[in-house]
C-alpha cells in the first residue's frame, strides 16, 4: 500500500527513487486506535501559535519545498513567529530526512555548533 501512495504523500525525490521507503517502512509502527484518535484531535483542535513568540531558545525550521502533506507556509509561519529561528527549504519533499541525510545532518550539526549546543551533544556521544 505505501508503494502505491507514497508519491503522493511525502513527494520530492520519493517520485523519482522509492527505495527508501523500505527503511522507513520496516521502522513504522500502526497506531493504537487511541493514538491515532488523540493524534487527530490534536490536528483539529490544537495550536502552537499563540505560545511561540514566548520561546526563546535558537530554533532550526527545516521543510521540504516538495512536501505535499505540509505546505511550506506553515514552516514560514513557524519561523516568522519564534524570535530566535531560522528556516532552511531543502529540495524534496516529506521525507527529507531519509532522502537527503547528505544535506540534513551537516545542516543540523551547523546549527547546533552555532548555538553552542553542538559541543554538549558531541562530549555526550564520545566513546560510545
Amino acid at each position: 500500500y505505501l508503494d502505491s501512495v507514497s508519491e503522493h504523500i511525502y513527494g520530492g525525490s520519493v517520485r523519482e527513487d522509492a527505495s527508501h521507503l523500505e527503511d522507513h517502512g520496516r521502522r513504522s509502527r500502526t497506531p493504537s486506535r487511541r493514538g491515532y484518535f488523540y493524534q487527530a484531535l490534536a490536528l483539529v483542535g490544537w495550536s502552537s501559535l499563540p505560545w511561540l513568540g514566548k520561546l526563546k531558545q535558537p530554533t532550526l525550521v527545516i521543510h521540504g519545498d516538495a512536501d505535499p502533506l505540509v505546505p511550506e507556509l506553515n514552516a514560514r509561519l513557524i519561523t516568522a513567529l519564534l524570535p530566535n529561528a531560522r528556516l532552511e527549504v531543502i529540495d524534496c519533499g516529506h521525507l527529507f530526512l531519509l532522502t537527503r541525510l547528505e544535506k540534513i545532518v551537516p545542516l543540523i550539526d551547523g546549527f547546533l555548533r552555532s548555538t553552542g549546543v553542538g559541543e554538549t551533544v558531541d562530549s555526550q556521544f564520545v566513546g560510545r
